[in-house]
This record gives structure tokens, C-alpha cells and sequence, in this order.
């Protein structure tokens, strides 16, 4: 059972994004979390983001596209796969992949959490997980992460909430457990 409910797709709107001299251009709509303009966290967790040299990366929970596609641009030799469970968000990242022209290094998958990607392994992967879905879904995406991880990957994440709860949990199942607040959010890096 996942948590997404369809409904209406909202006002469509242009969100402008600067990040590490790169701009780009998202569509995105009012129905999608954080539809109007590039929330914080994501913004924190990019700021701080550390890519593979190559490989293969994923963004779990896509939504609009913002991880996965700045992951293209940073580093052209990186694979990005994203998914997410609402065909919207999907549709709505294919789009954004081709406008900041990088769709031929992403794929999109429609699905819950790891669902689309579960015979595969990543170098790393990056969430900033819904928390509107409820702690068990953050948990399990934090934590599922551990299994999808090829020798060496890793895992970054950012959370509004439930940082601590959630950093002593990945204690049990990381072997590498890093934790910074920044900005009211809790920016957490895993190792298995």
C-alpha cells in the first residue's frame, strides 16, 4: 500500500533554480510537494551533496526531478535513476530531464519507494523523503537504502523531522552514521 492519492494536478508554474554555477528550469504544479519554488531541504541536501566519480545513483521520491537532475548535470558520468509513486511527478520529471537537458542520463520510474529499482544496486543514493507519508515510510526509505547500495556507496538524506529518532535507527544498520542540523533540517549521511 503506498501513500500517494491522485487528484487534480493544480496551477502549472516555471520554478528558476541556481545551484554550483549551474541554472536551471523546473516545471513543476501546485500539487506536487514543494510546487511553487525549490523547498529548503532540498536546496540544503544539494548544497551538500557528494557525488560518486561514476556509477549509478538514484533519487528515491523524486517528485519534480530537482535531485536527480542537478546529480546529471553535476557529474555527466553518473547514471540517475528517480522514482516515485505519482504518475504526475513522473510525467512532470520526464519533462524537466529534457528541458535541463539531461534525459539521456536519467530514467524515471513510476513506483513506490524502491519498488521500480528492487534487483538493482547504486553507488549512492539521495532522498529528501515525504514526511507527509508518515515516519514508517521515511524510516523504510532511509533505511531500505542499506539495501540497494553496492560496496562503497552511500546515502544522503534530509529531514524536517524525526532526524534523531531516524539517526539512531540507521546506527543499527550503518556502519557510518553522519549527522549535521542545519537550518531547522538534519542532513544525514549513511554508509552500510
Amino acid at each position: 500500500m503506498h501513500y500517494f492519492k491522485p487528484g487534480k494536478p493544480g496551477e502549472k508554474v516555471l520554478i528558476p533554480f541556481t545551484i554550483h554555477g549551474h541554472t536551471f528550469e523546473f516545471v513543476s504544479y501546485t500539487s506536487l510537494f514543494s510546487g511553487k519554488q525549490v523547498d529548503e531541504g532540498t536546496r540544503l541536501l544539494l548544497e551538500n551533496i557528494k557525488t560518486p566519480a561514476e556509477g549509478e545513483v538514484l533519487d528515491v521520491g523524486c517528485g519534480y526531478g530537482v535531485i536527480g537532475i542537478v546529480l546529471a548535470k553535476l557529474n555527466p558520468r553518473l547514471r540517475v535513476y528517480m522514482t516515485d509513486v505519482n504518475p504526475l511527478a513522473v510525467k512532470t520529471a520526464e519533462h524537466n530531464a529534457v528541458l535541463n537537458r539531461v534525459r539521456d542520463r536519467v530514467l524515471i520510474l513510476q513506483g513506490d519507494r524502491y519498488e521500480p529499482v528492487k534487483d538493482k544496486v547504486f553507488n549512492a543514493i539521495y532522498s529528501n523523503p515525504p514526511l507527509s507519508a508518515g515516519m514508517r515510510i521515511v524510516e523504510e526509505i532511509v533505511l531500505g537504502a542499506a539495501n540497494h547500495l553496492a560496496p562503497g556507496g552511500f546515502a544522503q538524506f534530509v529531514l524536517a523531522r524525526g532526524g534523531d529518532y531516524l539517526r539512531r535507527k540507521a546506527a543499527e544498520t550503518y556502519r557510518v552514521v553522519e549527522a549535521r542540523s542545519k537550518k531547522g533540517y538534519i542532513l544525514l549521511y549513511l554508509e552500510p
